[in-house]
């Protein structure tokens, strides 16, 4: 029986509607029902609570001095008793302790039989100084009843309670008629419902069962059949969407060709170079970073065989390797591409199934020449660092072993060959230190304590200790300072580290007879320009890039008989830049070197406290 009424519903889509609609008005009477029916119950409830609580309250005073006093159980009962005459309500004396002292509804003679009340939650409450509440059904009269306990107080102590309690029906009896009103507009409701729904189920069905003859012939091919469109509803809507069925397939190859440019779009846009080729090694995809790569224009690429676009043995290899690799492998390996640009590249190649028989292969090239550079770097760094320890140890021991064995007792030469090793071990130690320095102002273990610092003072701290050096080799060393210099935000002690620094190469790298000297440009902009500038030798075009490099001497015989350690200008230039400062070296063969370092003014009326940089 349940099964045939539900394939009758299911022939017809207006008695489903039908159904649909007066199920929907059953189940909203009734949830609108249910809720009415408790809302109404709580407010009854409550409108209870504050009644029963005024009772309560009017008969506190007369409580309080009964259960002062101790009266007898037959007071405390008539007490209660008349009390309850004008209400109806049932009226109980507790004392402290839980025990019942009278109530309305028991006999004195009863009253032993009765049993403690102090653990009834509105008991509890009330004992604890607040008003308490409970709803259930009494042992005693054997009906649902509404219990509010009130403190009976004297002074600030709490000496007993007086409950008060009605049933709830008292309330409630009255919400029948209610109920009555509310199930016959129900029935109303829905035999409405069902009558609009039997209306609106031949209206809504009739087009729709056009249109189902319409979808068919549309699915046999015909597209020039149009759906009738009469109203702008959802009936209308549907119309007009199997209208549009035809035109929407021929957009959606717009769209897929759309799709397409954006993948291509995303392609383009990675740093990585990305090939695929099909297994016939024609090339599908080709991004423009891998244009680039191989200096390929746009006309060439996608659709041509791999091997003609792309001429490279490596290349090649690592695409063959990839197709023989297994799906869940991926091949590795690392080529170089000598033009358009020399570069190194990592390929990594993984099998593209294309169908149940034809394998490609997906390449993706990301160029790995700087972070072969940098590698090479380190070597560089490493073997020079290993060889300007090894030449001065080297000194050190040979000179050692002379010494020991017998030329100790030459004391000319002995002598001599310790002022040689002391030079040495001279030598080691400044190279320690400024690798060491290098070291913490690079992992940022050097902070700057910036403050404003005179200019002035600082530039006539470093002339004075470069001065016996500059006399020594007959080089003549000055400043040229315009005054009422602004101070500058800067670390004293790093900023004459760096000025030594210059000074020092300048005055190392100075022929006798020349000059180097410190000038000052006049502020601009908040900054000031320091320039060290002298007459020597020159730097070579070709090597000021790299003159800040670690271990970097333009010539090095010179540079180790000199005493440098290469590294004077690689931490310049860090410290430089701690300082958010800006370093510039400008200089020809022959004719000297400026190296320029702009610091920010500091105005002394806005200087602050140190403030601490990590460098």
């Amino acid at each position: 029986m349940t099964q045939a009424f539900v394939h009758f519903l299911r022939r017809s889509i207006a008695r489903k509607l039908t159904l649909t609609l007066v199920g929907f008005v059953a189940v909203t009477m009734i949830a609108a029902g249910l809720y009415l029916n408790r809302a109404l119950e709580a407010f009854a409830v409550d409108t209870l609570e504050v009644r029963l609580a005024t009772i309560g309250r009017l008969m506190h005073d007369e409580a309080r001095a009964l259960v002062s006093r101790g009266a007898s159980p037959a007071e405390v009962r008539a007490f209660a008793s008349r009390g309850s005459r004008p209400t109806g309500s049932r009226i109980t004396v507790i004392a402290a302790d839980g025990r019942v002292l009278g109530d309305s509804e028991v006999a004195v003679d009863d009253l032993p039989r009765v049993e403690n009340h102090g653990s009834r939650p509105e008991v509890l409450a009330a004992r604890a100084g607040g008003v308490g509440r409970d709803r259930r059904t009494s042992a005693t009269i054997g009906a649902s009843l509404l219990y509010v306990a009130l403190p009976i107080v004297d002074g600030a102590r709490v000496i007993g309670v007086i409950r008060v309690a009605l049933p709830v029906a008292a309330v409630t009896s009255s919400y029948a008629a209610i109920h009555r009103v509310m199930l016959a507009g129900g029935l109303v409701a829905l035999v409405v419902a069902f009558g609009i729904g039997l209306f609106v189920a031949r209206r809504v069905t009739k087009p729709v069962v056009q249109m189902q003859a319409i979808a068919h012939q549309m699915s046999e091919g015909d597209f020039t059949v149009r759906a009738p469109i009469r109203s702008p509803d959802e009936i209308g809507a549907l119309g007009r969407a199997l209208n549009g069925l035809a035109a929407r397939l021929r957009e959606k190859v717009h769209d897929l060709g759309h799709e397409q440019a954006k993948a291509t779009a995303i392609l383009d846009g990675m740093i990585e170079g990305v090939i695929a080729v099909d297994g016939r090694d024609v090339i599908l995809l080709l991004n423009e970073r891998a244009r680039s790569m191989f200096g390929l224009d746009a006309t060439r690429g996608e659709g041509k065989p791999f091997l003609e676009v792309i001429r490279n043995t490596e290349l090649h290899e690592a695409f063959r390797e990839g197709r023989a690799a297994g799906e869940s492998s991926v091949s590795n390996r690392e080529l170089r591409l000598a033009s358009p640009v020399e570069r190194r590249v990592q390929v990594n190649a993984v099998p593209l199934r294309l169908g149940e028989s034809e394998v490609g292969v997906v390449m993706v090239l990301h160029d790995v020449t700087e972070l072969r550079r940098l590698e090479q770097v380190r070597t560089e760094f490493v073997a020079n660092v290993s060889h300007e320890l090894r030449t001065p140890l080297t000194a050190i021991q040979g000179y050692l072993e002379t010494l020991l064995t017998g030329a100790l007792e030459e004391q000319e030469n002995a002598r001599r060959f310790l002022e040689i090793v002391f030079r040495h071990t001279e030598r080691l130690g400044r190279l320690l230190n400024d690798l060491t320095d290098l070291s913490n102002i690079e992992l940022g273990r050097v902070s700057l304590k910036l403050a404003p610092t005179r200019l002035d003072e600082a530039v006539d701290a470093v002339l004075a200790i470069m001065a016996a050096k500059a006399k020594s080799g007959q080089v003549a060393l000055r400043s040229q300072l315009p005054r009422d210099l602004p101070p500058v935000l800067a670390d004293r002690d790093r900023l004459v580290q760096i000025l030594i620094n210059l000074v020092d190469n300048a005055v190392k790298y100075t022929p006798e007879g020349g000059r180097v000297t410190v000038r000052v440009q006049e502020p601009a902009g908040g900054w000031i320009e320091v320039d060290v500038v002298d007459t020597g030798i020159g730097i070579p075009p070709a090597d000021l890039p790299r003159i800040t490099e670690r271990f970097y001497r333009v010539d090095k015989a010179r540079s180790r008989e000199l005493g440098g350690t290469g590294l004077g200008l690689a931490i310049v230039k860090h410290l430089v830049f701690a300082h958010g400062a800006q370093l510039r070296i400008e200089s020809e063969p022959g004719r000297g070197t400026t190296v320029r370092v702009r610091l920010s003014c500091q105005d002394p009326a806005s200087a602050k406290p140190d403030v601490a940089s990590p460098a």
